[in-house]
């Protein structure tokens, strides 16, 4: 009987490991039409939130706000804030001024950023925009500036 209940198992495990690894190596799927919302990264280091609200002509704005908290300390806070338009080609926007280059990438539920090069993006020391951003909701932001 262990044999059988051995065999089984194997069985089980091997129709399921190739499921699970099929559905690792997929890539994700790009952002719907609408990439508008606000979005948020939540690490205990980082609290960084981004609203984009989609133009026409296949552009975006976007306000980005990273803060970095320090572990010590949690009242020594460093952030950087960045706002601008970019070109939305394929679900992928490339925010490119003044020596900060930005590449953001929107899928159906979460938004991932990436810094290609950051020394004009003026964000405080420690500071990253840098990660997987959930989206949080599809409401058209309000920039105040």
């Amino acid at each position: 009987m262990r044999i059988s209940r051995f065999n089984w198992l194997s069985l089980a495990l091997v129709s399921v490991v190739p499921i699970c690894a099929a559905q690792a190596q997929s890539s994700p799927k790009r952002a719907p039409k609408n990439v508008t919302g606000h979005y948020r990264l939540t690490k205990q280091e980082f609290r960084n939130c981004l609203d984009v609200q989609q133009l026409t002509g296949g552009k975006i704005e976007f306000d980005l706000l990273a803060l970095w908290v320090s572990y010590n300390n949690p009242h020594n806070i460093h952030n950087g804030e960045l706002h601008g338009t970019a070109l939305l080609d394929d679900g992928v926007a490339i925010y490119d001024q003044d020596e900060c280059k930005i590449k953001i990438e929107f899928f159906l539920d979460r938004v991932r950023v990436t810094q290609i090069e950051d020394s004009g993006c003026g964000f405080g020391a420690n500071v990253t925009a840098a990660g997987t951003y959930r989206k949080l909701n599809n409401k058209k932001p309000k920039f105040d500036f």
